[in-house]
């Protein structure tokens, strides 16, 4: 069952591009410029860039392959991770009052897993080809367990933030970049040795890409470095979300394209 049949139209990439041109023009000029960050709504977008990803990618659950199951349901479980870290996001501004330092910080931590956890999904499509251990996902599995506690203790204790070091956000934001460097390694890996990733990894890889320049937009968000420049921090929040929507819109095309089998997994 295709729920977003009626919609395949506007998931390509020209509609997509005229629909996230058209949510910056509002973000930007909507109620003064502020109307999308005053309101939650920059949130929202996010979230339903995600549940749309979600639906595609579960209403379509057609593959009988183990691989292919396996690196999808890896994929369903942190893009629900996502939604819930935008949900947060609202929620812990705007109805629980949550200090900015916890929610910018927890944000940081969270694209760092979720990017983890695009690594971890192709690991596991080459652990199964290859007939590796499965040492190095578990330890991916474990650091992924380790992030999700440190974002728990950051927010049932608020003081823990601040007394991390300064050169925290700066090591977290190394991290990301590191961890999406490899995604994207392992990505041009596996699509040499499995064609149906190929043509995903067009839309992967840049999509990864955006989600390098949200996270660096998180780090200025959390240390405040733009301000020093005359942008604004409403400012700074719809870059880095302006980031993850263009990188959401790659993946929506992209796992449509996945789920497009060649060769023998025509024939399942």
């Amino acid at each position: 069952m295709k729920l977003l049949a009626p919609f395949e139209k506007l998931i390509n990439p020209l509609p997509l591009i005229v629909i996230n041109l058209a949510v910056i023009l509002l973000a930007e000029f909507a109620g003064g410029g502020t109307f999308f960050a005053e309101t939650g709504l920059v949130h929202a977008i996010a979230f339903l860039f995600v549940a749309l990803i979600l639906v595609r990618i579960f209403s379509d659950y057609a593959f009988s392959d183990y691989i292919l199951k396996g690196f999808l349901k890896i994929q369903l479980a942190f893009f629900l991770f996502l939604g819930l870290v935008h949900v947060y996001e609202y929620v812990g501004l705007h109805v629980f009052m949550i200090e900015d330092e916890v929610i910018e910080f927890s944000a940081t931590i969270s694209y760092f897993l979720w990017i983890l956890g695009m690594l971890l999904a192709i690991e596991f499509v080459s652990r199964i080809y290859y007939k590796k251990s499965a040492i190095f996902t578990a330890i991916l599995g474990a650091v992924v367990a380790l992030g999700a506690g440190v974002i728990v203790a950051l927010n049932i204790e608020d003081e823990f933030v601040h007394n991390l070091p300064a050169w925290s956000t700066f090591l977290m934001l190394l991290a990301i970049v590191g961890v999406g460097g490899a995604g994207i390694a392992s990505l041009l890996r596996i699509r040499k040795i499995m064609p149906i990733f190929k043509e995903f990894s067009y839309y992967a890889i840049p999509s990864i890409v955006l989600l390098l320049l949200t996270s660096i937009a998180e780090y200025f968000e959390a240390t405040h470095t733009l301000t020093d420049f005359g942008v604004s921090e409403v400012q700074n929040l719809y870059i880095a979300h302006f980031f993850i929507y263009a990188a959401l819109s790659l993946l929506l095309v992209g796992f449509g394209k996945l789920k497009k089998p060649q060769g023998i997994y025509a024939d399942m």
